[in-house]
């Protein structure tokens, strides 16, 4: 895997990210996000899918497992965006037992958090994306607009398609 650091400022930062990023994957893309609560693991997929024309709502998959988006139409061939927060998962059978292997698709890309939960059940990720805090001693008032260090580890078959990735 190739391994690319960029200091992420504050949530516009993030946002210019995500964007970037959705302007790189091609249907079929499975995406592991990785970072602590609260690192901002879902504020990311929510830009991404935004960057992909999602409309509406977007939210935390932690209660549900699963939160599945349609996508509109476009030249990337992606028809939907599926998040997956595996946090509760006892086991990693629990990933067959529960059919989630079965939104895996070349229709789709597919995020997800606690992917360590299902090891061994899941494909090898095409992206791995891990948010970190860049100052333990934030305030809670800073929080949401701290900076982060993103991380991103791609894999070899699509390391030519993340060269290149910039903020502006």
């Amino acid at each position: 895997m190739h391994e690319q650091h960029h200091l992420l400022k504050n949530e516009a930062a993030t946002a210019r990210m995500a964007q970037a990023i959705a302007n790189c994957v091609i249907a079929g893309d499975v995406v592991f996000l990785e970072g602590d609560l609260g690192a901002g693991k879902t504020t990311f997929t929510r830009y991404f899918a935004r960057a992909l024309g999602v409309t509406g709502r977007v939210k935390s998959p932690t209660y549900a497992l699963i939160e599945s988006y349609e996508l509109p139409s476009n030249a990337t061939k992606i028809q939907q965006l599926h998040h997956f927060d595996l946090y509760r998962l006892a086991e990693p059978r629990e990933w067959f037992s529960a059919g989630f292997d079965e939104y895996l698709s070349t229709a789709a890309v597919v995020f997800i958090e606690w992917a360590e939960k299902a090891a061994g059940a899941l494909p090898a990720p095409t992206l791995v994306v891990q948010l970190s805090h860049v100052d333990e001693f934030v305030s809670d008032d800073e929080l949401n607009d701290s900076p982060r260090q993103l991380t991103l580890k791609v894999s070899d078959e699509a390391a030519g398609r993340f060269l290149d990735l910039h903020l502006d």
